[in-house]
Formats: C-alpha cells, structure tokens, sequence
C-alpha cells in the first residue's frame, strides 16, 4: 500500500500531516473518489455505448501534478519520495489512456463519440510527463502540433481537437456537438494551461507561440484584474494559471500587478475566499494565484489566508469537496439554462495542501 512507505509526516505539523495521510490513503485506494460521472442521453443526440458516462483522467492527471508541486514545496527527499511514486504511477495510468481512435491525444469523457479530445487534458498530460515522466513526452507531439496548426495569429486556439485524419463519422459527430453543445472560442483557462506545459516542455522551439499566447492572455484580463475561466467556477484558477505563466516566461508585470490587487481585494475579513461564502478550493486557488502574482509567502494576506484553510480542515484530514470544473449547459447555441458541476474532496485537499505549504 502507497501509505505504507510514507515514512517522514513526522516533520510536518498537525494540519499537514492529517492532509498527507488523507491524500495517501486516497492513493491506497487509485483515487476512486475523484472520478466523475455524467449522463449524456440518446434522446439529447449522443451516441455513446452508454449514457453514464465515467472518468478520472485528467482529475488524476491534475492531481498527480498537484502532488509533484508538494514535493517541491516540502523539500525534503523522505517526503519526496512518496509523492513522486505516486505521480510517476499516475503518469503512467494517463499515458495508457491516450485515446486510440483519434489524434487529439485525451478526452475528458473517452467513450464519448461526441466528445473531442481537447488542449486541457493535453496540457495536464504533458506537463506531467515533463515533469516525472519524460519517455512519454512524445505521445503528445501530434496533438500539439495539431492545436498550433490551428492557432491565430495572436496565440489563441481552439479547445477543441479535431483532426483531419479522424474519420469522417467521428468528425461529423464532433462538429455537431462543438456547434449544439460544448461551444467555440478561445478559452483563457486552456491558453495559460497549454502554454505552461509547453514552456516546460521545449521552450526554445515554442517559445514564440507561447509569448503570443501570452500576449493575448493579457488582452483577455479582465478590468478588476481577475481572468475568468469558461471551464472552472470562480475567478481565482483562472487568475492563477495566467498569472503562473507571465511569471514563468517573464512577462506581463502589469498585469500581474493587478491581478494581485483583484485577489487582495476580493480576500474576506477572516482570510478566505468565495464569492458567496468561505470556499476552502477558491481559498486555496487564490493564495497559489497570489504566490505567483505577488511578493511571495511572508505577506500578512497569505498568512491570514492559511490561517483560514487551516479553520476548514475536517477532522479526517480532508477540506470539504468545492465546485472546481463547471460546464455551462446551452452556452453554445447562446442560452445557459444550467451549469453543471464537479467536485472532489481528494483534489481540495491537494489544492489546500500545496496552499498551507506556499503559505509557510
């Protein structure tokens, strides 16, 4: 059992050893929690082999690179180890479930016909193989190229990956469902994500589309200094993927002026974050957002903002499950009549982990 050779909670305080624990015992289990479910009818127009439809690629792809970004932080090679095991065998389940029957690489919902694979799920595929990984690192060669081929001129591209060489059918269905269903359009949040993993990647051979890409980032920041995702709830994973980039490629310090002064003024009286309520996910998005947006840890605003996190921990180790993923229903013909939404307590309490840790 993974659990079994985490050897060093010993060094960590009580909140952080209670959230190590939890995450193992999660791993003990292939983080069965975090896989999402969701029912796409026949009635509706997809045809998929069933209507249920279930997976945990990326959630886990995320997740794996959220636990590599923990190694970092915790620094010491007995706590390292542990996690970087686990992140080397999720990389492995994600490399096995590239998807076979078409060239975009991953699909959130594989068995879904209707369903392209898209720059998201490549994103958080390749930048794990980067990152712990490498020999995979060329199953994403085609759907890179692909997404770049398709690009504008100013950086942006579409979600979407539709290749020329799928079949005719499975085009069809695709374009049906892009147009009636999942929309068009550049997606801010699959921008700086992409972008990111690329820079990881080869940052001398896609270094030019990244810094156009960047470019239109900016353009895309909203005039309270927020980035707000089409794919995710709240501004603040938005805000911190953008903000992540400009930092990374050295760009953007405007922008990332006032993305710190957006998250400083949107910060509650007690230290957290949410729009409508203390959210420990926005609460741990906006602390990591604020790390890469601002002067770093030792701010009295991270301090409160940990201090917080820290209030919503629940006995078990855990922070309770918040909407991350949202999907707008009938945002592609112009109608939004509901948002549909997913949520892990495994991916909450990685997300507030790693805050606790930037924060320390």
């Amino acid at each position: 059992m993974m659990s079994r050779v985490c050897a060093g909670p010993a060094q960590l305080d009580g909140a952080l050893e209670r959230a190590w624990a939890y995450l193992f015992a999660q791993a003990d289990q292939q983080f069965a929690e975090v896989r999402h479910e969701m029912i796409f009818s026949r009635a509706a127009g997809f045809t998929g082999f069933i209507e249920k439809q279930s997976s945990d690629v990326f959630p886990r792809a995320t997740l794996a690179n959220l636990l590599l970004d923990i190694a970092g932080l915790v620094r010491s090679a007995e706590l390292q180890a542990p996690l970087r095991a686990i992140a080397r065998r999720e990389a492995e389940y994600i490399a096995r479930a590239k998807v076979l029957d078409r060239a975009g690489g991953w699909s959130y919902f594989p068995e879904l016909p209707e369903l392209p694979p898209d720059a998201d799920s490549l994103a958080a595929a390749l930048s794990l193989f980067v990152r712990i990984a490498p020999e995979y690192v060329e199953l994403c060669r085609e759907p890179v190229e692909l997404v770049l081929a398709n690009a504008s001129a100013d950086g942006s591209f579409e979600t979407w990956i539709v290749a020329p060489t799928d079949t005719p059918s499975d085009r069809a269905r695709m374009r049906w469902a892009i147009q009636n269903c999942w929309g068009t359009g550049a997606d801010l949040d699959v921008l700086a994500h992409l972008y990111y993993a690329l820079w990881l990647w080869e940052p001398a051979r896609y270094g030019e589309a990244i810094r156009r890409g960047a470019s239109k980032l900016i353009e895309m920041q909203q005039p309270n200094g927020a980035w707000r995702a089409t794919w995710y709830t709240g501004p603040a994973y938005g805000t911190g993927l953008s903000v992540r980039l400009l930092r990374e490629i050295g760009m953007g310090d405007d922008a990332r002026v006032r993305a710190y002064r957006f998250l400083l003024d949107t910060q509650r009286e007690d230290g957290s974050w949410g729009e409508h309520s203390s959210m420990p996910l926005q609460t741990a998005l906006s602390l990591a957002a604020m790390s890469d947006a601002g002067p770093g840890p030792s701010s009295i605003e991270m301090r409160l903002g940990t201090t917080a996190i820290r209030g919503m921990q629940l006995a078990d180790g855990s922070w309770g499950a918040s909407p991350w993923i949202q999907m707008e229903i009938g945002r592609a013909v112009g109608k939004i009549v509901r948002v549909a939404t997913y949520q892990s307590a495994t991916l909450t309490t990685a997300f507030c982990l790693r805050a606790l840790l930037l924060g320390t």
